[in-house]
């Protein structure tokens, strides 16, 4: 944006096409943001079970906290999705790894579905009570079958 008498934004920056980037450069760096890209780089259809491997190495070296983990996690699956036969292989590919590599790869994978599972139990409990809500159940009888509390449940 420029004035008569003095320019006041500039902007210069570099796009980047990721799928012209080739996956394999950015395996071996310690950064949550390349790990994640990994799932919109330039790779083959036969390649993607190779780069979700890896992308599970990489999680592993860095040590993330869980909720990073999570969401890392998430953006990198919206990105790369494998079919069940894909992500069975996966489960293949890790269990080849040494031991101790391959057991904590699983802990990862493991923690990851199981919150994905408690996150949809629970949106499946919500809508089973509000459903109850607008039958006219009662706080208390919503509460028994769906286990939240009576407050949760006057506020839906």
């Amino acid at each position: 944006m420029n004035f008569p008498f003095m320019q006041v934004i500039d902007f210069h920056y570099l796009t980047v096409q990721l799928k012209t980037e080739n996956w394999r450069n950015y395996i071996r760096q310690d950064n949550p943001v390349a790990a994640a890209l990994l799932s919109k780089m330039g790779y083959t259809e036969r390649e993607k079970i190779e780069v979700k491997t890896e992308f599970l190495q990489m999680v592993l070296r860095m040590q993330l906290d869980p909720a990073r983990l999570t969401l890392l996690m998430g953006f990198f699956d919206t990105y790369l999705q494998l079919t069940k036969e894909e992500e069975e292989k996966v489960i293949e590919e890790v269990k080849a790894m040494s031991a101790k590599e391959g057991e904590k790869v699983m802990e990862i994978i493991s923690s990851y579905e199981r919150r994905g599972r408690e996150e949809g139990r629970e949106e499946a409990l919500l809508l089973v009570a509000k459903k109850m809500k607008e039958k006219g159940k009662t706080a208390e009888e919503i509460a028994e079958f769906t286990g939240f509390l009576k407050e949760e449940i006057e506020k839906l």
